[in-house]
C-alpha cells in the first residue's frame, strides 16, 4: 500500500512539473580553468540544480586537486591539463607587474598562454566523449574572450550553447554600438566620457576586433571540427542562445543590449554569513573600524619593498587591518594576515571601513553589494578599466601599488574612509543594485532554465543570423563604392571624349 502511495505521489509530482514546464534538463558548464571563474560557474550550476535540472561542471585537474570548489548537488568532470596553467599565468603576470613590464606586453603573454589552454581542451578526446555521453540539452561556455574558441565544442556535439561571464562584447553579441561611448573592458583605461584621443584609440581597437579576434585562431571550425560545415568565428559566436553578462548600469556605464543579452550583475553577491570566532573577535575589538586588504586569489606574496611600505602604512592607520597574505604580521594585534579570508563576510561586517583591492570582478561587486568604498590597486587585464569606473562614479580612489609613496597611500586610505562622499555614493548605488537585481545568481539560473525549456531563437534578431559582412553592411558599402567608382570612370570618359572632339575641331579650323 505504501509503495502504491509513493508511486502515485511521484507520478502526480512529475505531471505537475511537466505542466509547469519544469521537466529536468542536462546542462554542462565549461568555465575558464581558473579558480574564480570555475567557482562562479559552480555556483550557477548549483542554483540551476535547485530548479530541478542536472548539472555538470568541467574542472581542470589542478583545480580539482586544490579542493577549493563546493560541488554539492552537481557533478564535476575532471580533465587533464599539461600543467597548472593558472599558476603559470598568474606568476608571469604578477612578477611582470611588480617588475615594471608594460601591461600590453603582459597581456600578449597571457593571450598566447590561453590559446594553448583552449587548444588542450579542444583536443581532449576523453573530455569530448564524456560530454557527448551525457547528452546535454545545453552547454554553458565562459563569457570571456580569452576562451571563445571553446564554442567549437557545442558545435561539434550539435548542442545549443549559452554564454555566461564577465565581458560585454558588442562584436561577439552583434550589438549595434558606437565606439565613441563604448570603451573596451580589456586593454582600456577609458570611461564612457572619452577625450578625442581616447575615442580615436578606442575606434581602432574596435576595428581590430572586427578584423581578427586576438584570442581566436582564424577558422577555429576548420582546425578543430574539419569534418563539419565551415562557419566563421563571428557567425559561430552569434549562435549563442543567450548571453548572460555579469555587468549592470549601476557599477558599470549604461550600454545597449538585445533581447538575448541579459545584464545580470555580479553573481557572487550575497548576504554576509557569521565570521569564524577568532576573526569575529578581532573585528569586534576594532574600536575605530577595519580596513580589508587583498590583491586577489593569486597574490599572496609581494616584493619586500612593497610589503614594507604596506606594513608601515597599516601601523599608522587608526584602524585595524585584515590582510590576505602569506607574510608574517609585525603586529598581530593591529594587523592580522591570513592566507585565505572570507572576503564577502568581512565586507558585510559593519566595522569594515575601506576595501583595498586589485578590483577584480568578484571583489568590486561584493563591495558594491555591502556599500564599502574602495581603494583600487589594479594589476592586470580588466582591473584598470574596473578601477577607473570606481573612481569616476565616486566609489573610491585608484593608486599604483608600485609607485605610490607611503605618505600618499596613507592619505588615500584615510580619505576614502573619512570623506563622506565616497560612502554616500556607493551606499546609494548599493540600494539601487539590490532593488533592481535582487539575487543575480537566481537570475542567471532562470535564463538558462528558460532557454532549455523554450529555446532562445525567438530572442535572436536578424543581425545575429546573417554573415558578419552583411551585418557590417560591407556588401552595401562595396556596391556603393563600386557604383561611385563606375560613375566617376564614365564621367571621366565622357569629359575626355568631349575634350578630344573639341581639340580635333579646333585643329581642323587651324
Amino acid at each position: 500500500m505504501r509503495w502504491t502511495v509513493w508511486i502515485v505521489t511521484l507520478w502526480m509530482l512529475t505531471l505537475s512539473l511537466q505542466d509547469l514546464g519544469l521537466d529536468a534538463k542536462r546542462v554542462v558548464f565549461i568555465p575558464t580553468p581558473s579558480t574564480s571563474h570555475t567557482r562562479y560557474h559552480v555556483k550557477v550550476a548549483r542554483t540551476l540544480h535547485g530548479l530541478g535540472h542536472q548539472a555538470w561542471v568541467a574542472v581542470a585537474d589542478y583545480l580539482a586537486q586544490k579542493g577549493v570548489l563546493d560541488a554539492t548537488n552537481i557533478t564535476t568532470i575532471p580533465y587533464k591539463m599539461s600543467e597548472d596553467h593558472e599558476n603559470v599565468i598568474m606568476k608571469t603576470t604578477i612578477d611582470g607587474y611588480f617588475s615594471g613590464i608594460p601591461a600590453d606586453e603582459i597581456l600578449q603573454t597571457t593571450l598566447a598562454a590561453v590559446v594553448k589552454i583552449c587548444d588542450e581542451i579542444l583536443r581532449n578526446r576523453e573530455l569530448e566523449r564524456t560530454i557527448r555521453d551525457i547528452q546535454p540539452d545545453l552547454i554553458v561556455i565562459d563569457n570571456v574572450p580569452l576562451v571563445y574558441s571553446l564554442v567549437v565544442l557545442p558545435y561539434k556535439l550539435q548542442v545549443p550553447f549559452a554564454m555566461i561571464g564577465t565581458i560585454y562584447d558588442a562584436h561577439a553579441m552583434r550589438i549595434p554600438y558606437s565606439s565613441a561611448v563604448n570603451p573596451l573592458q580589456i586593454g582600456s583605461h577609458a570611461s564612457d566620457d572619452m577625450t578625442f584621443i581616447e575615442r580615436v584609440k578606442n575606434m581602432f581597437m574596435h576595428m581590430i576586433l572586427h578584423v581578427s579576434h586576438p584570442c581566436m585562431p582564424r577558422g577555429v571550425v576548420s582546425i578543430y571540427a574539419p569534418e563539419l560545415p565551415y562557419i566563421s568565428n563571428s557567425d559561430l559566436l552569434a549562435r549563442a542562445e543567450v548571453w548572460l553578462v555579469e555587468m549592470d548600469h549601476i557599477l558599470d556605464y549604461p550600454r545597449p543590449t538585445l533581447p538575448n543579452v541579459k545584464l545580470i550583475g555580479g553573481t557572487v553577491t550575497e548576504h554576509a554569513k557569521p565570521l569564524p570566532p577568532e576573526l569575529q573577535a578581532f573585528m569586534g575589538s576594532a574600536t575605530h573600524g577595519v580596513v580589508v586588504v587583498t590583491f586577489g586569489s593569486s597574490v599572496l606574496g609581494v616584493p619586500k619593498h612593497i610589503s614594507d611600505k604596506l606594513f608601515h602604512v597599516f601601523q599608522k592607520l587608526p584602524y585595524k587591518v585584515v590582510f590576505r597574505s602569506n607574510l608574517t604580521s609585525p603586529d598581530p594585534d593591529k594587523v592580522v594576515t591570513l592566507k585565505w579570508l572570507p572576503q564577502n563576510d568581512l565586507l558585510g561586517h559593519p566595522k569594515t571601513k575601506v576595501f583595498v583591492s586589485h578590483c577584480g570582478k568578484n571583489g568590486q561587486y561584493e563591495a558594491l553589494f555591502h556599500a564599502v568604498p574602495l581603494l583600487c590597486t589594479p594589476i592586470f587585464a580588466e582591473q584598470y578599466y574596473n578601477s577607473e569606473r570606481i573612481r569616476r562614479k565616486g566609489f573610491g580612489e585608484v593608486v599604483d601599488l608600485r609607485s605610490v609613496s607611503q605618505e600618499e597611500l596613507l592619505s588615500r586610505i584615510l580619505t576614502v574612509a573619512q570623506e563622506p562622499g565616497y560612502k554616500q555614493a556607493i551606499s546609494k548605488a548599493s540600494t539601487l543594485f539590490r532593488q533592481q537585481y535582487g539575487v543575480p545568481m537566481q537570475e542567471a539560473a532562470k535564463w538558462l532554465d528558460h532557454v532549455m525549456q523554450h529555446g532562445g531563437g525567438y530572442m535572436r534578431y536578424a543581425g545575429q543570423k546573417m554573415p558578419l559582412y552583411q551585418f557590417l553592411a560591407l556588401d552595401v558599402f562595396a556596391f556603393v563604392f563600386g557604383l561611385g567608382a563606375l560613375s566617376c570612370a564614365l564621367m571621366y570618359c565622357c569629359v575626355n571624349m568631349v575634350c578630344r572632339c573639341c581639340w580635333r575641331g579646333k585643329s581642323k579650323v587651324d
